[in-house]
C-alpha cells in the first residue's frame, strides 16, 4: 500500500475528469471538435508530504520507484471503516448522499440484483420486491460514486435517482429520429436518434421519475427499443427516453416501473460502462466505490537532507489503467 500511504498524507490531490478532446481550426475558420476516448480515464496529480524520514522513504517510495511506469497500483480517494463502510479520511470526497444504504451493509446497496444491461453510459439494475427501499428513497444523487461489487472501474452518477413509484396507462407519442428538440428554458437544441428521443403529448407525469424503466402496455404504432428508461422529465407534457436498441416512432401507451418490478431503474454514469458482467452482483457506493487502478506517469524528484531526511521536490502524476 505504498501509494495509498502517499495519498493519505498528501498535501493535495488533483483529480482530472475532463474528456480528452481534440480541436482544430481550418483555413476557412471552421472549428472542429472531437472526443474519441470512450473510457475517459481519471488522471491524478499528487503533491506528497514534502519531508520524510529515510526509513519512511525506503518503505513507501522504493516500491513506487521499482514499479516505475509499468506496474499498476491500487489507490482509494478515501479509506473506509470495514464495520460501517463510512470514510475514515477525506470523507467529503466520497460521502454517499443517497439513502438506500445502511451502515451494516459496509457501503453495499442491499438486495441489488443482476445488471440486466450495461450497454452505454448507464447501469440498469433492480431490487427484488421485499428488499426494495421505500418508493421515493434516493438510490444515488448526482456526484455519488458507484462501482459494481469487486468491479475494476468506478463511475459518477450524473442524475438523482429515486426508487420509483408505479405509473400505468400513460399515453404520448414517441418522436421520430432526426427531429430537432429544444432543451427546456434554453436556446440549446439537440437532435433525436433511434435510441434517444422524446415522448410528447403526455397529460400527466405523476408517478414518473428520472431513471425509471418504462414498458409498453398497449398496442400502438410506436414501440420501445429494448430496455428503456426516462433520461429526463422535460416538462409536464414531455419526457426524454434512452433505449438499448432502436425505438419505433408513433403513439405509445406505457407503464413506469414500481419498487417491486425488476429491473426498477437505470443510473446514468459519467462514462461508458467499461466491463461485462455475468450473473448477479451488488453495487458499492461512496468510499468503497472510490477505488482506482493507476499507472505512475511521473515520479517525484528527491533531495537528501542532513539528519536522515528525504525531501520530495515535485509532484507524482497518475493515470487510471483501462484494460
Amino acid at each position: 500500500m505504498a501509494l495509498q500511504d502517499i495519498i493519505d498524507t498528501a498535501v493535495n490531490v488533483e483529480v482530472n475528469r475532463s474528456k480528452l478532446v481534440a480541436q482544430n481550426v481550418s483555413r476557412s475558420g471552421r472549428i472542429s471538435t472531437a472526443s474519441r476516448n470512450w473510457a475517459n480515464p481519471f488522471r491524478f496529480v499528487v503533491t506528497p508530504k514534502p519531508i520524510w524520514t529515510a526509513a519512511e522513504y525506503r518503505e513507501i517510495f522504493e516500491p513506487l520507484f521499482d514499479a516505475d511506469k509499468y506496474e499498476a497500483h491500487s489507490m482509494r480517494l478515501s479509506n473506509w471503516d470495514n464495520t460501517t463502510g463510512l470514510p475514515t479520511n477525506n470523507a467529503w470526497l466520497t460521502q454517499y448522499q443517497g439513502g438506500a444504504d445502511i451502515s451494516s451493509n459496509n457501503g453495499v446497496l442491499d438486495g441489488i440484483l443482476a445488471q440486466t444491461s450495461t450497454a452505454g453510459t448507464r447501469i440498469i439494475m433492480g431490487y427484488s420486491g421485499t428488499n426494495a427501499p421505500t418508493a421515493g428513497t434516493y438510490i444515488v444523487k448526482k456526484g455519488d460514486l458507484v462501482r459494481t461489487f469487486n468491479g475494476r472501474y468506478p463511475f459518477y452518477a450524473t442524475e438523482d435517482i429515486i426508487m420509483p413509484t408505479a405509473a400505468s396507462g400513460v399515453t404520448g407519442t414517441i418522436t421520430a429520429s432526426g427531429t430537432t428538440v429544444t432543451f427546456p428554458n434554453t436556446a440549446l437544441t439537440w437532435t433525436t436518434t433511434t435510441t434517444r428521443t422524446t415522448i410528447t403529448g403526455i397529460t400527466d407525469t405523476t408517478g414518473l421519475s428520472v431513471g425509471q424503466i418504462v414498458t409498453e402496455s398497449g398496442v400502438n404504432t410506436g414501440s420501445f427499443g429494448g430496455i428503456t428508461y426516462i433520461a429526463s422529465i422535460d416538462s409536464s407534457t414531455q419526457i426524454t427516453i434512452q433505449s438499448t436498441t432502436a425505438n419505433t416512432a408513433g403513439a405509445i401507451i406505457f407503464n413506469g416501473s414500481s419498487r417491486t418490478d425488476v429491473p426498477n431503474f437505470a443510473i446514468p454514469i459519467h462514462r461508458g460502462f467499461l466491463t461485462t458482467l455475468t450473473g448477479t452482483t451488488s453495487l458499492t457506493v461512496g468510499a468503497r466505490a472510490g477505488m482506482f487502478n493507476v499507472i505512475v506517469t511521473k515520479l517525484p524528484q528527491i533531495r537528501y537532507l542532513p539528519g536522515q531526511l528525504v525531501e520530495l521536490t515535485s509532484d507524482i502524476e497518475l493515470i487510471e489503467e483501462i484494460l
